[in-house]
């Protein structure tokens, strides 16, 4: 074989690798095979059918009810099976009307990330100038850079993109946990550092994995079409 002619079918060996793997590449790529609402990696934690995904955050059966495709806080809070670190997460909800209620009490939950330890609360805000206890903040740490929400009894959505705290080999942080997130389409945070976890922490900063949390604070707030993808970093 002349060297010519070994170079030349070389190269077209590489080539057909190449195109191979690029395929393989786009084939992963490919989120969305037509008009589907929720990609292709993403993990399913509620389709409106039942709590399977879901325990009490003590580990007993999820106690929320299920109806008409949504669920309903109550009987404690909740927690999901699967355990995750970075991550971006869609959360629906729907904060009733509450007239009478005051502050805390006007449709109070939380979506929490990496166990109880990163919160972005849950509120009837409506028409506020929100502060850091209100509807989209990362609770006590930031308030939302604009007031993005809907008025209660109508659905909203989160959609939080979280990166977690980051250690060395020695157990030392050395990076903070940081959270984008969009409310309704609008970006009310934009990679926000979270220099430590929000009140009521089960810990100092995790340095594993933990569930998607959702609260239970005596309010009857609903929930549905929850999904979540791993970004790294993430065991099931």
């Amino acid at each position: 074989m002349s060297t010519v002619f070994r170079c030349r079918w070389v190269l077209m060996l590489v080539c057909v690798v190449l195109a191979w793997c690029g395929a393989v590449a786009a084939q992963a790529a490919e989120l969305f095979k037509g008009d589907e609402l929720i990609p292709a990696d993403a993990i399913v934690l509620f389709d409106g059918k039942d709590l399977s995904q879901w325990q009490s955050c003590d580990g007993g059966p999820a106690k929320w009810k299920v109806e008409n495709g949504y669920m309903v806080a109550g009987g404690g809070d909740i927690c999901s099976k699967q355990l995750f670190k970075d991550c971006q997460l869609h959360v629906e909800f729907w904060v009733p009307l509450m007239a009478e209620a005051r502050g805390q009490g006007r449709g109070n939950s939380g979506v929490f990330l990496q166990g109880w330890n990163y919160e972005v609360q849950i509120l009837d805000s409506y028409g506020l100038t929100p502060g850091a206890g209100d509807c989209g903040a990362i609770y006590s740490i930031a308030p939302p850079m604009v007031n993005a929400c809907r008025p209660p009894e109508h659905w909203q959505s989160y959609d939080i993109f979280f990166r977690a705290a980051r250690f060395d080999e020695s157990g030392k942080k050395i990076a903070n946990a940081r959270m984008s997130v969009m409310q309704n389409g609008v970006w009310i945070h934009e990679n926000v550092e979270v220099p430590r976890p929000t009140p009521g922490a089960s810990m100092s900063d995790p340095k594993e994995p933990g569930p998607i949390r959702l609260q239970d604070h005596g309010c009857p707030v609903r929930f549905r079409n929850i999904w979540v993808r791993p970004l790294g970093g993430t065991e099931k």
